[in-house]
C-alpha cells in the first residue's frame, strides 16, 4: 500500500486525476521551468525556480529529498554524434543541462519515511504523483530561502485503504510531520 496524505489538495476534487505531466504543467503555470531530466518513476524533478535557483526533488529508498542549487552551479552537457565529423559538428550538438561537478546544494529539507512514516525498502521510488507533489509542497516549506507553495499547511499523511494494481506493496504510512529538531 501506498501513503496517501490529508494535505490540502494541490487540485479541485472535480479536476482528473493527477499526472506527471498535468502536475509539472501546473508547475509551470507557477512560474517554474521544468528541466527536461525530470520523470516520473521513481520520482526525479528538477525545475528552475523564477530567481534562477534550481530545486531537485528525488525520491530514493525510504527517503525524499528536496534541494536547492544555485543556478550558476549547472552547466550545459553537450550531446555529440557517434562521430565527431566537421558535418556534425557544424550541424550543432544537442545540450543537456547538467549539475557541475561538485556542486553543493545551498538548501536542502527531507523527508525520512522510514523513521517518520514506518517505510522501509524502495517505498519513496514508489510515490504516487499525488504523493510526490503533495511532499513538494510540504518540504518547499521545510527548505530555507523558498516561497511556500499553495496547500502547505496541514502534514499528515494517513494510511491509504486502497491498492492500486500492479503497484508493489508497501507498508502505509502514519504521520507525515515537520522534522523533529534536535
Amino acid at each position: 500500500m501506498l501513503p496517501s496524505t490529508s494535505l490540502t489538495p494541490i487540485r479541485s476534487s472535480d479536476a482528473p486525476p493527477l499526472t506527471f505531466a498535468g502536475w509539472t504543467d501546473d508547475l509551470r503555470a507557477q512560474g517554474f521551468v521544468v528541466l527536461p531530466q525530470s520523470h516520473a518513476v521513481p520520482v526525479d524533478l528538477w525545475l528552475r525556480e523564477p530567481t534562477g535557483r534550481v530545486l531537485h526533488l528525488r525520491a530514493r529508498g525510504t527517503r525524499v529529498a528536496l534541494r536547492a542549487y544555485e543556478g550558476s552551479d549547472f552547466t550545459t552537457v553537450l550531446l555529440r554524434a557517434e562521430c565527431d565529423c566537421e558535418e556534425h559538428r557544424t550541424a550543432g550538438a544537442a545540450g543537456r543541462i547538467a549539475l557541475t561537478p561538485g556542486a553543493q546544494p545551498m538548501a536542502e529539507a527531507e523527508y525520512d519515511g522510514a523513521a517518520e512514516a514506518g517505510w522501509t525498502g524502495a517505498a519513496a521510488g514508489r510515490l504516487g504523483v499525488v504523493e510526490a507533489a503533495e511532499l513538494f509542497v510540504l518540504l518547499s516549506a521545510r527548505l530555507p530561502g523558498s516561497e511556500t507553495l499553495p496547500g502547505a499547511g496541514a502534514s499528515t499523511v494517513q494510511p491509504d485503504s486502497t491498492s492500486r494494481e500492479g503497484s508493489p506493496s508497501c507498508p502505509p504510512s502514519s504521520v507525515l510531520a515537520p522534522a523533529r529538531a534536535g
